[in-house]
């Protein structure tokens, strides 16, 4: 497969394992979703693919398996015979699936109990048989997160419901991890990475949607937004934190290969810039939190 051809087959067959997670009763109990995928379904005009899935997992799940290795094992095995049964079921088959690993991350126990998982699997594709070059597919399982009542709610997926995300929650935490992402933040945690450039034209998408004013989902965005950061202990002045990376972004936005062409970097700047100084505005900004208690450089991801 070209480029092009692989992600829109990943894409296409992520919304099948959306599918398959969705109706087994036992993943849909410790697993909380988000992200890009969750997005689509707010904003099914969206032109940006999503190539993976993200979710949460809940802290009840943690507590029920405290052992690294058997929290990696349970998912393991449930999502073996989730996505299995879901592909076995169709008429006629055309997918198989392959194989299953799950890595926790980071590889040792995180020393804040941030523990994660990488999910990867492989499906082979009855219909390209033939053809090599199929990728490998990810679900990424975060660690849990402070939550308020209104940060999630169900979700329609295919023809089961399962606890994702509010668009509120989405649009916070989007910002969060834009900030994250930032040269800044990831000094303060003795750590690299690229900044989080998708995000942007997101939140542009969210705020054609929902305009920036005063009113019910922003003032909940608020909420949102403070408690996403205090939870990784990112801090935030205002627009200035965003403004100060203005250049890297832009140069990161324009050579994104993955984003659509509808949204320029202007566009989606200034569609953050709204919702950064309606936070301003709010007196949600700004704001200074520490890492978390026992968190040493180095230690946090």
């Amino acid at each position: 497969m070209n480029p092009e051809q692989a992600d829109d087959w990943k894409d296409t067959v992520l919304n099948d394992v959306f599918e398959a997670i969705a109706a087994s009763e036992a993943l849909n109990s410790i697993l909380i979703f988000k992200g890009a995928r969750v997005l689509a379904c707010y904003l099914p005009d969206t032109a940006r693919q999503s190539l993976d899935i993200d979710a949460n997992c809940t802290r009840e799940f943690l507590e029920r398996f405290p052992e690294r290795a058997s929290r990696a094992e349970w998912i393991e095995r449930e999502l073996t015979t989730a996505i299995g049964r879901h592909f076995e079921a169709q008429n006629p088959v055309t997918k198989v699936l392959d194989s299953v690993r799950v890595s926790p991350q980071p590889p040792k126990a995180h020393p804040l109990g941030w523990d994660a998982f990488e999910v990867r699997f492989r499906i082979n594709d009855l219909g390209r048989a033939s053809q090599r070059g199929v990728p490998a597919l990810q679900l990424d399982i975060a660690s849990p997160e402070a939550l308020t009542e209104h940060s999630t709610a169900k979700l329609s997926v295919g023809a089961q419901r399962v606890r994702a995300y509010t668009l509120e929650r989405i649009t916070g935490e989007k910002l969060r991890a834009f900030l994250s992402s930032t040269p800044a933040h990831q000094q303060k945690i003795a750590r690299t990475g690229v900044l989080r450039v998708k995000d942007l034209y997101d939140l542009a998408r969210i705020v054609a949607s929902v305009q920036v004013e005063p009113g019910e989902f922003w003032n909940q965005v608020c909420i949102e937004f403070r408690m996403a950061c205090e939870s990784r202990g990112v801090s935030c002045t205002g627009w200035t934190t965003f403004d100060a990376v203005a250049d890297l972004a832009k140069g990161l936005y324009d050579k994104e290969p993955t984003l659509p062409k509808d949204l320029s970097f202007e566009a989606s700047w200034a569609a953050v810039k709204s919702i950064v100084q309606y936070l301003e505005r709010q007196g949600v900004t700004p704001f200074e939190f520490p890492l978390p208690l026992g968190a040493t450089a180095g230690s946090v991801g």
